[in-house]
């Protein structure tokens, strides 16, 4: 079963942010995320991904 990779736009309202800081975010690799191959290679984002991103960034008071 192949699992869903989300586009950076997808990423992006998941994470309530902008597309371009999404794109900042995988390049910097605060964000784990997959080059597709091609001239203009498109990031994809898995979930599981997301939600680790989530919980190394999040902050208890």
């Amino acid at each position: 079963m192949t699992k869903k990779l989300l586009g950076v736009d997808e990423t992006a309202e998941q994470l309530d942010m902008h597309p371009q800081t999404v794109r900042e975010l995988l390049r910097r690799g605060d964000l784990v995320g997959v080059k597709m191959p091609g001239l203009r290679g498109r990031w994809k984002v898995e979930p599981a991904a997301i939600d680790r991103f989530i919980r190394r960034n999040t902050y208890a008071a």
